[in-house]
Protein backbone atom coordinates (compact mmCIF):
# COMPACT_ATOMS: atom_id res chain seq x y z
CA UNK A 1 0.00 0.00 0.00
CA UNK A 2 2.99 2.41 0.69
CA UNK A 3 4.06 1.91 -2.51
CA UNK A 4 1.00 2.81 -4.38
CA UNK A 5 0.81 6.13 -2.13
CA UNK A 6 4.61 6.40 -3.18
CA UNK A 7 3.89 5.90 -6.76
CA UNK A 8 0.92 8.43 -6.78
CA UNK A 9 2.66 11.14 -4.66
CA UNK A 10 5.68 10.80 -7.52
CA UNK A 11 3.04 11.04 -10.20
CA UNK A 12 0.95 14.25 -8.23
CA UNK A 13 4.42 15.99 -8.28
CA UNK A 14 5.40 15.44 -12.10
CA UNK A 15 2.08 16.25 -13.24
CA UNK A 16 2.55 19.70 -11.02
CA UNK A 17 5.65 20.04 -12.47
CA UNK A 18 4.55 19.60 -15.89
CA UNK A 19 1.43 21.96 -15.51
CA UNK A 20 4.14 24.61 -13.93
CA UNK A 21 5.85 24.54 -17.30
CA UNK A 22 3.16 24.83 -20.11
CA UNK A 23 4.61 26.51 -22.97
CA UNK A 24 2.71 30.15 -23.13
CA UNK A 25 0.22 28.64 -25.93
CA UNK A 26 -1.94 27.22 -23.06
CA UNK A 27 -2.94 30.83 -21.72
CA UNK A 28 -5.82 32.54 -23.61
CA UNK A 29 -4.94 35.66 -26.04
CA UNK A 30 -5.83 38.66 -23.70
CA UNK A 31 -8.80 40.42 -24.82
CA UNK A 32 -6.87 43.48 -25.58
CA UNK A 33 -5.26 41.70 -28.69
CA UNK A 34 -8.47 40.63 -30.23
CA UNK A 35 -10.02 44.14 -29.68
CA UNK A 36 -6.95 45.76 -31.25
CA UNK A 37 -7.54 43.35 -34.09
CA UNK A 38 -10.74 44.37 -34.11
CA UNK A 39 -10.10 48.28 -34.69
CA UNK A 40 -7.15 48.01 -36.92
CA UNK A 41 -9.29 46.31 -39.32
CA UNK A 42 -11.76 48.80 -38.74
CA UNK A 43 -9.43 51.98 -39.36
CA UNK A 44 -7.77 50.16 -42.26
CA UNK A 45 -10.02 51.27 -45.17
CA UNK A 46 -10.40 54.57 -43.74
CA UNK A 47 -6.38 55.51 -43.90
CA UNK A 48 -3.01 55.50 -42.48
CA UNK A 49 -4.12 58.01 -40.01
CA UNK A 50 -7.02 56.50 -38.82
CA UNK A 51 -4.94 53.32 -38.03
CA UNK A 52 -2.61 56.04 -36.00
CA UNK A 53 -5.38 56.90 -34.17
CA UNK A 54 -6.44 53.61 -33.21
CA UNK A 55 -3.24 52.51 -31.99
CA UNK A 56 -3.01 53.00 -28.16
CA UNK A 57 1.14 52.97 -28.14
CA UNK A 58 3.14 55.92 -28.95
CA UNK A 59 2.07 57.84 -32.24
CA UNK A 60 4.00 57.38 -35.11
CA UNK A 61 4.65 59.46 -38.18
CA UNK A 62 3.01 58.66 -41.76
CA UNK A 63 4.98 59.86 -45.08
CA UNK A 64 3.62 59.87 -48.15
CA UNK A 65 4.25 57.42 -50.45
CA UNK A 66 6.66 55.22 -47.77
CA UNK A 67 6.38 52.94 -45.04
CA UNK A 68 5.78 53.30 -41.84
CA UNK A 69 5.98 51.46 -38.67
CA UNK A 70 5.37 51.58 -34.88
CA UNK A 71 7.06 51.09 -31.41
CA UNK A 72 6.67 47.63 -29.71
CA UNK A 73 3.53 47.98 -27.09
CA UNK A 74 2.67 45.08 -23.82
CA UNK A 75 -0.49 43.99 -24.48
CA UNK A 76 0.02 41.26 -21.50
CA UNK A 77 2.93 40.92 -19.80
CA UNK A 78 4.01 37.80 -22.30
CA UNK A 79 2.52 39.44 -25.35
CA UNK A 80 4.23 42.19 -27.47
CA UNK A 81 2.90 43.52 -30.78
CA UNK A 82 4.45 46.32 -33.19
CA UNK A 83 3.02 47.61 -36.97
CA UNK A 84 5.94 46.07 -38.41
CA UNK A 85 5.14 47.62 -41.81
CA UNK A 86 2.37 49.72 -43.33
CA UNK A 87 2.24 50.33 -47.03
CA UNK A 88 0.78 54.14 -47.63
CA UNK A 89 -0.07 54.52 -51.28
CA UNK A 90 -1.61 58.23 -52.54
CA UNK A 91 -3.98 60.26 -50.24
CA UNK A 92 -3.25 58.11 -47.10
CA UNK A 93 -5.13 55.18 -48.75
CA UNK A 94 -3.57 51.96 -46.58
CA UNK A 95 -2.74 49.11 -48.89
CA UNK A 96 -1.08 46.73 -46.56
CA UNK A 97 0.00 46.42 -42.90
CA UNK A 98 1.94 43.86 -40.93
CA UNK A 99 1.45 43.32 -37.28
CA UNK A 100 3.89 41.83 -35.34
CA UNK A 101 3.22 39.75 -32.66
CA UNK A 102 5.80 38.34 -29.77
CA UNK A 103 5.91 36.76 -26.97
CA UNK A 104 3.64 34.50 -25.59
CA UNK A 105 1.64 32.09 -27.98
CA UNK A 106 -1.32 32.25 -29.76
CA UNK A 107 -2.83 29.17 -31.21
CA UNK A 108 -4.78 28.51 -34.66
CA UNK A 109 -7.43 26.94 -32.28
CA UNK A 110 -7.44 30.35 -30.09
CA UNK A 111 -8.69 31.77 -33.94
CA UNK A 112 -10.80 29.56 -34.43
CA UNK A 113 -12.34 29.69 -31.79
CA UNK A 114 -12.64 33.62 -31.84
CA UNK A 115 -14.59 34.26 -35.39
CA UNK A 116 -17.07 31.54 -36.82
CA UNK A 117 -15.48 31.60 -40.21
CA UNK A 118 -12.00 30.83 -40.50
CA UNK A 119 -10.23 29.93 -43.85
CA UNK A 120 -7.23 28.13 -44.69
CA UNK A 121 -4.54 30.01 -46.85
CA UNK A 122 -1.74 28.39 -47.30
CA UNK A 123 0.88 28.41 -50.17
CA UNK A 124 3.74 26.37 -50.89
CA UNK A 125 7.19 28.10 -49.13
CA UNK A 126 9.79 25.30 -50.22
CA UNK A 127 12.74 27.80 -49.43
CA UNK A 128 11.21 28.47 -46.42
CA UNK A 129 12.81 26.00 -43.40
CA UNK A 130 10.20 27.24 -40.77
CA UNK A 131 7.05 27.68 -43.15
CA UNK A 132 4.11 30.03 -41.94
CA UNK A 133 0.30 28.63 -42.13
CA UNK A 134 -2.31 31.53 -42.84
CA UNK A 135 -5.27 31.11 -41.75
CA UNK A 136 -7.71 33.89 -42.91
CA UNK A 137 -10.57 36.35 -41.65
CA UNK A 138 -12.76 38.78 -42.94
CA UNK A 139 -13.80 41.91 -40.57
CA UNK A 140 -15.01 44.93 -42.17
CA UNK A 141 -14.19 43.90 -45.42
CA UNK A 142 -10.49 43.70 -44.60
CA UNK A 143 -9.21 40.38 -45.15
CA UNK A 144 -7.21 39.81 -42.06
CA UNK A 145 -4.76 37.02 -42.39
CA UNK A 146 -3.19 35.42 -39.09
CA UNK A 147 0.62 34.17 -39.78
CA UNK A 148 1.06 30.75 -37.63
CA UNK A 149 4.92 29.39 -37.27
CA UNK A 150 4.95 25.96 -38.54
CA UNK A 151 7.27 24.51 -36.15
CA UNK A 152 6.25 23.55 -32.04
CA UNK A 153 2.22 25.09 -31.23
CA UNK A 154 1.98 26.77 -34.20
CA UNK A 155 2.32 30.54 -32.24
CA UNK A 156 1.01 33.32 -34.17
CA UNK A 157 3.95 35.33 -35.81
CA UNK A 158 1.78 38.06 -37.40
CA UNK A 159 -1.31 39.45 -38.84
CA UNK A 160 -1.41 41.03 -42.25
CA UNK A 161 -4.18 43.05 -42.84
CA UNK A 162 -5.09 43.52 -46.52
CA UNK A 163 -8.28 46.58 -46.79
CA UNK A 164 -9.03 45.77 -50.40
CA UNK A 165 -9.81 42.03 -49.34
CA UNK A 166 -8.56 40.17 -51.86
Amino acid sequence: MTHIIEAMARRCRAALLAACALPAAAMAAPEAFWGLVGKLAAAAPQGGQAVVRQWPGRPFPLLRGADAGSAPLALAPDLQTSIAEMRLAEGDAVQLMVLKVQGGCITPDELIGRYARVENADFPQPENPDPVRYRVVHLDGVRVSFGFLGGGPGCLAHVVFNPRGR
